[in-house]
């Protein structure tokens, strides 16, 4: 078995042998894709479990053969295609990792005889154990010597590139499959319904369905309707006359008006005030709308793309209006569901140009910090992640979240710091990060707990090496600091050969 490209796709398709079992259309795959590695390029490569040569059984069987992974195998992929690398770190054993299929969703990992340390969803292992994709949301971390981490999960081959011309970056099957549903609606007239948390990229999404249709040569107009006083969202989205109302000193332009032939895109629309919600009803269904203090009917072309952060199947919302709002459903995932697109995110916000902020260089950010906020629960999605981006280029401490989190903290919020600094890329090595010990519990991560959160996170130094089997809560020196085992003669090479 090998990896191959679909000859109709330039994007990465590893499947087996043979002719692409999807023939073209999108397939869930469960894969092993590269979340954070010394080498940033290898971010976000990834490798089908069935794809090891040692590996038998069916990719979707529910107990397949072993998937063997070491230093030099397998080959990882590029989402692109346009390349391949083994993962090729001292760090990783040559020994094997080997990975079984035990259910739909359930799969076995058995750590190699070796020093290599290996840790599964932030627990370290040192016996065969199984672990659910549902145990975290949607992947299984595997982090090796504090160094590699890896997600299995499962992925929509093929992987679509694409979408990151739009700032929607991953890899991940809820990010492909919103991007598939975006691609089908973008040339429709439909209206276009985004369901997601905050944080999500809703905007993102709307401009991408926009930059896809055929009003792309006009502007997208944008409304934040939960800013509407409800006094003026009607004169705000259809217009005014002169004199309607106080203060109407000269004829007013609605959105409406000023969208006809492009698109307008309706963010909170759960929080339209309810005196619009009929006319705006009205509006979407006839394509006309009445200026406030005007008697005639005007009419207007207008694609609706419409965004919220909540249900909306109460009676506070018009339940006729949400049906026509909801021409195409699109849900944006989590960010909590899609912790095998944080390290391409994280890569990608630590090096884009911002104001006055230096590039920060991911290859200085060890596995070891980067795995707490692969398990932080991110009640902020993508915002929350941006801001923690920024925190660590200014060399600040990360405290993701509202509750203080801090990276390389204890759940009393010490600050854990490296020897003269305590922040993201100073001088010296920074100190190994390990996550507790004890088994997460389903469902903390969705509650944002600090189980999963990098307040989770604690230390432990005995002679070198790590005990997994206490939380470190040890007290610290006089001077706050903690030292690197590198410079108390601990163990620091490469894993076993």
């Amino acid at each position: 078995m090998h990896t191959i490209l679909h000859k109709d796709d330039t994007t990465a398709s590893p499947t087996l042998r043979g002719p692409a079992p999807w023939a073209g259309q999108d397939h869930a795959v469960a894969c092993v894709a590269v979340v954070w590695h010394p080498d940033p390029e290898m971010i976000g490569m990834l490798a089908p479990l069935s794809a090891s040569g040692s590996a038998s059984g069916s990719a979707s069987g529910t107990d397949g053969g072993v998937f063997v992974l070491n230093r030099v195998h397998p080959l990882f992929r590029a989402p692109d295609g346009r390349s391949q690398r083994a993962l090729d770190d001292r760090h990783v054993s040559r020994q094997p990792l080997e990975i079984r299929r035990r259910g739909p969703r359930t799969f076995e990992i058995t750590p190699p005889d070796s020093r290599m340390t290996v840790s599964v969803n932030g627990r370290e292992i040192t016996a065969t154990t199984t672990a659910s994709l549902d145990e975290l949301g949607a992947d299984i971390l595997i982090c090796l010597s504090d160094t590699v981490i890896l997600a299995i999960f499962e992925a929509c081959l093929p992987i679509r590139t694409e979408a990151e011309k739009h700032g929607l970056i991953g890899i991940s099957q809820g990010l492909q499959t919103a991007w598939g549903l975006i691609r089908q609606a973008a040339p429709t007239t439909l209206p276009v319904f985004l369901s997601g948390a905050t944080g999500t990229g809703k905007e993102l999404v709307a401009a991408a369905i926009h930059a896809h249709s055929g009003r792309a040569g006009q502007k997208l107009h944008t409304v934040n309707m939960a800013a509407l006083a409800p006094s003026l969202a009607q004169a705000e989205l259809f217009g005014a006359t002169a004199g309607a109302y106080t203060g109407a000193t000269r004829e007013r332009t609605g959105l409406f008006a000023l969208a006809d032939g492009a698109t307008l895109f309706m963010d909170e629309v759960g929080d339209t005030p309810k005196e619009v919600q009929p006319m705006l009803l009205r509006a979407l269904e006839c394509g006309e709308y009445r200026k406030v203090g005007d008697s005639r009917n005007l009419r207007a072309d207008v694609r609706v793309i419409s965004a919220t952060d909540r249900p909306l199947d109460d009676a506070a919302f018009n339940q006729p209006l949400r049906r026509r709002l909801e021409g195409v459903v699109i849900r944006l995932a989590p960010l909590r569901e899609r912790r095998v697109d944080i390290g391409l995110l994280l890569r990608h916000f630590l090096t884009r140009p911002e104001p006055h902020l230096d590039r920060f260089d991911p290859a200085t950010l060890p596995g070891g910090q980067v795995l707490p906020l692969l398990l932080h629960a991110w009640p902020g999605n993508i915002r929350e992640l941006i801001g923690v981006a920024r925190q660590i280029r200014l060399g600040a401490p990360v405290t993701p979240g509202s509750r203080g989190h801090r990276v390389g903290g204890g759940r009393v919020g010490r600050r854990v710091r490296e020897q003269g600094g305590g922040r993201f890329g100073a001088g010296r090595a920074p100190v190994r990060l390990l996550h507790r010990a004890e088994a997460p519990r389903p469902g903390d991560g969705q509650r944002g707990g600090p189980d999963y959160g990098p307040g989770g996170v604690g230390m432990e130094h005995q002679g070198g090496r790590r005990n997994p089997g206490r939380l470190a809560h040890q007290p610290l020196p006089a001077d706050g600091t903690l030292d690197h085992p590198a410079q108390r003669g601990g163990h620091t090479g490469g894993a076993d050969q």
